[in-house]
């Protein structure tokens, strides 16, 4: 009986089970009309092509890449190159060197990098893959590059599209980058204060705050101030009486044009351009012990320009390239570069000279960029710059310039001296060729040894050997004295320059033309094919199109003869220096001294003239609460002796 149960109880179960599974096949027929084919999706060719890259590539990338080139090295600070190799993505967008991949194309980056085809790029760095290794890359980048998850045709095929910088915005909205405008003077209550437009400026803003500016310093005061702010020299008492005796009302503006027709006008200016120019008499100290006697050289052109008023655009064009200027050439204002660091390596050890030449180039291009743009380009010597809206290729666009350039001495002085004395000299060396050139036809003629011809000279032979050292011996004695030397910079090539992965010009990433940065002179900048480029950078950097050098320069000079500058970082207008406390005032500075023909002398007039830089200095405890810092300028600052 329970035997017979067993049965019927397995051939029910056997008819339940049937009847599921027939269920669970109508439902899957009906699921395949819906979506049809769904296996059909991946080809045999593709899922072949997948178990490769899953059976090969994948562990080779992780046990030969990974490390340096992941997600997990990214967060552990130690991706190099910018390069990750754990994505699709992120190996057709590559790094420092641009686009590791290009699918279907075998000459791709990654494929020469583990070929070893590239010094600079031989990965992996600790051993070369074997040879079934490299084949098996090889194979799967002619494959078309198959992903699981991710398709080549959806992905950027190099980085051009990226842009590092919202370029628009910031030539709108950051107040360096905007274009120069004369801003009209703002309105104030108080006019019979005001004797220059300067202080509309400023009282504007303190009227805003409720805050009255400083009366009018001394007169004993003001000629003490101008003296030590124009010429760094206090004045004679007898000076002192004479300008308290004049009631005229132009005898302080007397007494500025006196003071900056002095020649201590130009030594006391210059010492605040040397100081941005990080001069130095001495020997390097920067890393070398070169020399430089006739650095001084440099400092007279400055004091000299200074007390010409030399426009400031041309004070600008002279230092970068001073020596390509034609008949207007002035070499000796190119010490701006030669006289700071020049860095010398330790040897012949390749790593040393590359870091040596490394160190030189962004010396070149930190003391221009801070100098006369207020920008800190050399921070973007190894990627782009965290802050500024400078990219790497900018760095090495400009390095390329500096790169093509060599330091040299070169003749100053008069012209025709200059003339005499190399004349002189080309005759003292034709007359040495004519003596060597007399002694090897005697020699061949004697059939005698050079070492030995002399002694046995022939009386007619010797006779006229004395005759040719006599006029030698003349021409030296006549020889006009050498002429001075300077510290110049000179061209040297014309290439451009690859970027330098992480800073070290042995491993070349991208070449880049030579030109000016893009934040200025826009993504169609001109490139630079003149010689090494200087010429055309000193054009670009004092262009009516670039705002920054007239408001760098105007910041400047606001300074020196404030003790603050507008904007408190005069070096650096990035986005993370400060923000000028009067902007407008800024812009109409450098709007003027550009009006004026770029005349510093003349913008010192227009500063000393108003009534912001003659109030006291008196401390006032109600004026101090609201403004402790003077950034509303309601007195002036006081200033160490």
């Amino acid at each position: 009986m329970n035997a017979r149960f067993d049965c019927i109880g397995i051939i029910l179960l056997n008819l339940v089970t049937l009847t599921v599974l027939r269920t669970l096949l109508l439902t899957l027929t009906a699921l395949f009309a819906v979506i049809p084919n769904m296996a059909a999706e991946t080809s045999p060719n593709e899922t072949e092509e997948l178990e490769f890259f899953e059976s090969e590539i994948r562990p080779l990338l992780a046990n030969k890449c990974y490390s340096c080139h992941s997600e997990q090295s990214d967060a552990k600070g130690k991706l190099k190159a910018n390069l990750r190799l754990d994505s699709l993505q992120g190996i057709i967008k590559g790094g420092d060197s641009g686009p590791a991949l290009v699918p279907g194309d075998v000459n791709s980056l990654i494929i020469k990098a583990v070929g070893y085809l590239n010094e600079d790029m031989a990965m992996p760095p600790k051993g070369k893959l074997k040879a079934h290794e490299i084949q098996a890359l090889t194979r799967w980048v002619e494959m078309g590059a198959p992903w699981p998850g991710s398709s080549p045709e959806t992905l950027p095929q190099d980085g051009t599209d990226e842009q590092p910088y919202d370029w628009d915005s910031l030539r709108k909205n950051h107040w360096s980058f905007r274009s120069l405008v004369k801003p009209p003077l703002p309105t104030v209550k108080n006019k019979q204060w005001t004797q220059s437009p300067i202080d509309f400026f400023i009282l504007s803003r303190l009227e805003k705050a409720g805050v009255k500016p400083n009366p009018k310093a001394t007169k004993r005061v003001l000629i003490r101030r101008a003296y030590l702010n124009l010429i760094g020299l206090p004045p004679s008492p007898e000076k002192v009486e004479a300008f308290l005796a004049n009631d005229s009302p132009d005898a302080f503006k007397q007494l500025v044009d006196e003071l900056l027709s002095s020649e201590h006008y130009g030594e006391r200016w210059a010492r605040h351009w040397l100081d941005v120019a990080r001069y130095s008499d001495g020997h390097g100290g920067f890393g070398d012990n070169k020399a430089l006697p006739n650095a001084w050289r440099y400092r007279d052109w400055v004091v000299s320009a200074l007390n010409d008023d030399l426009p400031y655009d041309q004070f600008v064009m002279q230092q970068i390239a001073g020596d390509l200027l034609g008949n207007e050439a002035q070499p000796e204002a190119t010490g701006f570069f030669v006289v700071g660091p020049t860095y010398q390596s330790d040897g012949g050890d390749p790593e040393a000279k590359a870091a040596a030449q490394a160190e030189t180039l962004s010396d070149r291009i930190d003391t221009f960029s801070r100098a006369f743009l207020g920008l800190t380009a050399a921070c973007a010597r190894c990627h782009d710059h965290k802050f500024d809206p400078i990219t790497i290729e900018d760095y090495y666009a400009l390095a390329g310039i500096f790169n093509n350039t060599r330091n040299t001495e070169r003749f100053v002085g008069k012209q025709l001296e200059i003339d005499n004395y190399q004349a002189s000299q080309k005759a003292i060396s034709d007359q040495n060729n004519t003596i060597n050139s007399y002694l090897e036809s005697e020699s061949k003629r004697l059939k005698i040894n050079r070492k030995e011809l002399e002694k046995q000279l022939p009386a007619q032979s010797t006779a006229m050997l004395t005759e040719l050292r006599t006029k030698l011996e003349q021409l030296k004695k006549q020889s006009p004295p050498k002429p001075g030397t300077a510290h110049v910079l000179t061209d040297s090539g014309s290439s451009d320059l690859h970027v330098a992965i992480r800073g070290d010009l042995r491993r070349k990433g991208k070449k880049v033309a030579r030109r000016f940065l893009e934040i200025v002179a826009g993504k169609q900048a001109e490139t630079y094919t003149e010689g090494s480029g200087r010429l055309q950078l000193a054009k670009a950097v004092t262009s009516a199109d670039n705002p920054l050098t007239p408001r760098v320069i105007a910041n400047r000079v606001w300074g020196w003869h404030f003790g603050e500058a507008l904007a408190r970082t005069p070096s650096n207008f990035g986005r993370i220096g400060e923000r000028p406390t009067h902007p407008e005032l800024l812009d109409w500075l450098a709007t003027e001294l550009i009006d004026n023909g770029w005349s510093l002398k003349q913008l010192h007039r227009k500063i000393l003239l108003s009534s912001t830089w003659q109030m006291s200095s008196a401390h006032d405890l109600e004026k101090f609460r609201v403004d402790g810092d003077n950034r509303l300028l309601w007195r002036a600052f006081p200033r160490k002796l």
